[in-house]
């Protein structure tokens, strides 16, 4: 019997007619769940090397292109799992906000779910990035932190040309389930932080270009903002956190058990109670 292919990718290229933004997808899927996954190439920059579950792409991908550095924009597996091999391949920078560098410098032990649709990533060296900004030929990018997601968690933003890369600050704009490592309320800081920026076009890399992204954020940010009031307010009259839970997100969604519960409301409603500002 053959193997069976867990993913099953699609590329799709998109190329800015004045500026070099070309944008490449995979899918990966397991077990009935289905992710995809955007790579961006900005001039001479890649940013993220995407899952090692999908390398095979990611590796057919990255031969056609001309690049000269590496930006992750943080240090999850989903973003960093092919860069041990662009490390061995074509020995050039890779860069990451400080905090994430000795994280890279470790392989990673997933939980089994994570490791099924991701697959652990080998260890890789990566540079600490130094400055507020990065520059390449047709871009001048700041680079804004955003903690929540995860510690380290960067995105750019161009100003001038009105466009952001957001990494995983997006997603979409109401999420019920959250991961027991994420901050809600930090979340809720870097957009309003990011929000304070000027521009319009959004790079999510797990939903793609979004043309009116920055009112998606705004949306995220209005929906995080009223479930958080809710939240509180509910818990300080008493309600049991379970109770809470079980009032605003009734059900439980397939990634939920897929996770172990890993992903879930519970870890939104604790999150929203336990680190509010």
């Amino acid at each position: 019997m053959k193997d069976q292919k867990l993913w099953d990718p699609i590329i799709i290229t998109k190329e800015d007619e004045m500026f070099m933004i070309n944008s490449y997808k995979v899918e990966v899927k397991t077990l009935g769940i289905k992710m995809p996954v955007y790579l961006f190439q900005i001039d001479d920059i890649l940013l993220d090397s995407g899952p090692k579950s999908a390398e095979k792409d990611v590796k057919a991908i990255l031969k056609k292109l001309q690049v000269n550095r590496v930006i992750h924009t943080h240090h999850h597996e989903d973003h960093t799992g092919n860069s041990r091999w662009i490390e061995d391949e074509f020995m050039i920078p890779q860069y990451i906000h400080p905090l994430g560098v000795s994280i890279c410098n470790k392989q990673t032990r997933l939980p089994l779910y994570r490791s099924l649709l991701w697959n652990n990533r080998k260890s890789f060296h990566a540079l600490p990035i130094e400055g507020e900004y990065i520059k390449t030929a047709s871009y001048y990018f700041k680079v804004v932190h955003t903690p929540g997601h995860a510690e380290d968690h960067i995105v750019l933003i161009d100003e001038e040309k009105k466009i952001c890369f957001s990494g995983d600050l997006y997603l979409f704009h109401s999420p019920t389930a959250h991961f027991s490592f994420e901050s809600v309320p930090k979340i809720i800081r870097s957009i309003e932080l990011v929000l304070t920026h000027n521009f319009q076009e959004v790079y999510c890399s797990h939903s793609g270009y979004l043309k009116n992204g920055r009112r998606l954020l705004e949306k995220k940010l209005d929906y995080l903002l009223s479930l958080q009031e809710k939240v509180i307010k509910a818990h300080d009259a008493g309600i049991p956190m379970n109770r809470i839970r079980k009032d605003f997100f009734p059900k439980n969604k397939a990634l939920q058990y897929f996770s172990f519960f890993e992903s879930s409301p519970k870890h939104t409603v604790n999150s929203l109670i336990n680190d509010r500002r």
